[in-house]
């Protein structure tokens, strides 16, 4: 019979205690200090998310080397780390409260890190669908509205446009004196921003030359031989024809350098830099440079100065829209630009100073006229389509005599035989003069519409029906509007009745 030892276990029936077995007790108490960890990670790991996101990046970088994953960067680390975290937390959420990402088999967390980085792309594809329907959605109502408003402008263009023509035709205006017209129109309403900004210019020119009395009496007399019955005409244009001039100019403007210069400034001005007039400033160009330039010797570091040479394809402006250089191929030219179309003549290489003048003043008058739409008249068989970027080539000797006999008929003098060029001034005074009488009057300068033009000169009598030029009509009615420009009464107005 066994012996009870009393304490040491179960209660005997009868009272008397009896021991549990010795694994027993072992195994009970194993598992509950495994369910007290348990619960101590479940808590550590619910309670600092970003400490254990922390602890599983340091995991993923130390020892398992990326998954493998390329490039071996933080950004890598970033996303697998946020994979895993989430695959803890599901597990969590599953009634796994102890489950430790750390512990799981690689080979598992190979999938679940493959399937998270397809996920993470599937929903940046997505999110990219989405953005690029977005922004087509944009761009459709930018352009709507992009069109909405240019159709918008372009009404309120065309009915600013007939207020101002209104304006134009209407019996103040007619009555006015140009003086007063300049006043009207230059804060008018019903007058568009960019003519408005053309009768402001007159208004500044007005006021400036006020400060010299003699200057305000000759501009204002010129100011008032301007037809202006269909509007301002370009106001640069009509201060280089007349009040600019320049100790080259064929015809003086009288107006003094002080005024001059004001009236410059506020139109916004400046003279070209390189300064040519003669056939042998044009051959120096080429020969001896555009300028100079300092250089340091390496060897010695002295100092000297040496010529700029124009290179292939450059040119130097010399007036208004005229340039001279070298064409793209080395050729020595001279370049016009002109609304009608742009044009290159090319020069010798030898010519004399006499003829290099001459080959200048020729282009100068092909481009003067070309800008007039008389250029074909004056220059036989030198269609406006040759001039779209292309190149004439001077006829000998017959261009070089139309072009001195029309700088006789412009200016008089010695124009178009002292081997010069035309000065800025006469240029743009050569529409002007052309000016004889035209439907849309003095604000036709610079348009480019042949076959009104054509109509204009041929009621005139300038040219017959088969488009041949009246050289000596031409020259009177050149030679009356010069002579007559700066009176009360200009040939314009009456040379249709002549």
């Amino acid at each position: 019979m066994n012996e009870i030892v009393p304490g040491s276990g179960d209660v005997a029936p009868g009272g008397a205690e009896r021991r549990r077995p010795h694994d027993e007790v072992i195994a009970e108490g194993e598992a509950a200090a495994v369910a007290l960890h348990e619960m101590e990670v479940s808590n550590a790991l619910a309670e600092d998310p970003e400490h254990r996101c922390a602890d599983i990046k340091i995991w993923v970088e130390a020892e398992c080397d990326y998954f493998g994953i390329e490039p071996k960067n933080d950004p890598v680390a970033d996303q697998i780390t946020q994979i895993l975290y989430d695959h803890e937390n599901r597990q969590h959420e599953r009634g796994r409260d102890a489950y430790d990402v750390t512990d799981e088999d690689r080979r598992r967390l190979d999938r679940v890190i493959e399937r998270g980085i397809a996920a993470a792309a599937d929903e940046r594809d997505e999110v990219a669908l989405e953005l690029a329907a977005e922004t087509e959605v944009a761009e459709t109502a930018a352009e709507v509205s992009a069109t909405e408003a240019e159709a918008s402008a372009t009404e309120e263009a065309e009915t600013n446009e007939e207020s101002y023509r209104a304006l134009l035709g209407s019996v103040e205006y007619r009555n006015a004196s140009n003086a007063e017209k300049i006043a009207m129109m230059s804060n008018h309403p019903d007058v568009p921003e960019s003519e408005r900004a053309k009768w402001q210019s007159f208004g500044r020119i007005l006021s400036i030359a006020a400060a010299a009395p003699e200057d305000h009496a000759v501009i204002a007399t010129r100011l008032n031989q301007l037809d202006l019955s269909q509007g301002a005409p370009d106001p640069v244009g009509f201060a280089r024809a007349f009040i600019f001039d320049s100790p080259n100019s064929q015809l003086s403007s009288g107006i003094s350098e002080a005024t001059q210069a004001a009236i410059a400034e506020t139109l916004g001005i400046e003279r070209p830099a390189l300064d040519v007039t003669t056939g042998s400033d044009m051959t120096d160009v080429f020969e001896n440079g555009v300028g100079t330039r300092t250089v340091v010797d390496p060897e010695t570091g002295e100092t000297r100065e040496e010529p700029i040479f124009l290179q292939p394809g450059e040119f130097e402006e010399i007036r208004d829209g005229q340039s001279i250089g070298l064409t793209p191929t080395g050729d020595r030219a001279m370049r016009f630009e002109e609304e009608a179309g742009d044009f290159t003549i090319r020069l010798p290489d030898n010519a004399t100073a006499e003829d290099m003048a001459l080959y200048g003043l020729t282009g100068q008058m092909m481009s003067r006229l070309h800008a007039v739409n008389m250029g074909e008249i004056f220059f036989p068989g030198r269609s406006q389509l040759e001039r779209g970027g292309g190149t004439l080539d001077i006829r000998m000797p017959g261009d070089f005599h139309r072009a001195q006999r029309l700088s006789q008929i412009f200016f008089g003098g010695l124009a178009g035989h002292d081997g010069e060029l035309l000065d800025q001034s006469d240029l743009n005074r050569i529409p002007y003069l052309m000016q004889f009488q035209n439907e849309r009057g003095d604000a036709v300068i610079g348009d480019v519409d042949p076959e009104r033009m054509m109509a204009d000169y041929r009621q005139q009598g300038l040219v017959d029906a088969s488009n041949q030029l009246d050289w000596d009509r031409f020259a009177e009615m050149v030679e009356a509007n010069r002579m007559n420009l700066w009176t009360e009464e200009n040939f314009s107005h009456t040379a249709q009745a002549a």
